[in-house]
């Protein structure tokens, strides 16, 4: 058992350390990048607090569940930002607009209905939160099968096997243990791909390459 725990919390905190990277990373490369990727760079820094702020309230044995909630809002509302700036029809963004305004309202009558729930995992909220972003990201996969851009294809398809099974996690509720504890192994697991498949984003895609220096001819 301490074994397995050791495990998960090397997973864990290498995933940490590899969001913070990253977040560095796509700062120092923020000048000149398209809207999308400065949206993502402020994605990154937000689940960083979020992940650290959690780390240092579980160090301190300290209750931290309801940062969950605004671990998955937040994500949702950038990401769908994100992926509405990557569409290219109007409608299709005034879509996604409009389910994001419909979406954080339907949470917020939810708490204020349900303020009891504040202190819980809401699985209404992770799935309403999870269900459209797997869905744009299965849209861009769509989109870009044909297309010579490949920009940010890395990043979704790292983000497309996490949030699969972050939702599946959630959405199984009372299942054997034993199963469960495989389903958070391969969660752990799948986000510390999903920071790889970042890492890789930038580094073929969005990376400041230096100018390579002309040698002049000697006469």
């Amino acid at each position: 058992m301490e074994k397995n725990l050791f495990i998960y919390n090397i997973i864990s905190y290498s995933s940490t350390l590899f969001l913070a990277i990253n977040t560095i990373l796509f700062f120092k490369s923020y000048r000149n990048k398209p809207v999308a990727f400065k949206i993502f760079s402020f994605y990154l820094l937000f689940i960083l607090l979020i992940q650290l702020t959690t780390l240092y309230m579980r160090l301190n044995k300290t209750p931290n569940l309801f940062f969950s909630h605004y671990y998955f809002v937040g994500q949702f509302i950038f990401l769908s930002l994100f992926y509405r700036n990557l569409e290219e029809k109007k409608l299709n963004k005034t879509i996604t607009k409009y389910i994001l305004i419909i979406s954080l309202i339907c949470i917020a009558i939810y708490y204020f209905k349900y303020p009891e729930d504040y202190f819980e995992y809401n699985i209404f909220e992770v799935f309403l939160t999870s269900i459209f972003l797997i869905i744009y990201s299965f849209l861009f996969f769509l989109k870009k099968i044909d297309s010579h851009d490949k920009r940010f294809i890395y990043i979704n398809s790292g983000f497309f096997l996490y949030i699969t099974c972050s939702t599946l996690i959630f959405a199984a509720g009372n299942i054997e243990s034993s199963i469960k504890n495989i389903l958070w192994y391969s969660n752990v697991s799948l986000y510390l791909i999903y920071q790889l498949l970042i890492f890789i984003e930038w580094y073929k895609h969005f990376r400041k390459l230096k100018k390579a220096q002309v040698k002049t001819p000697d006469f």
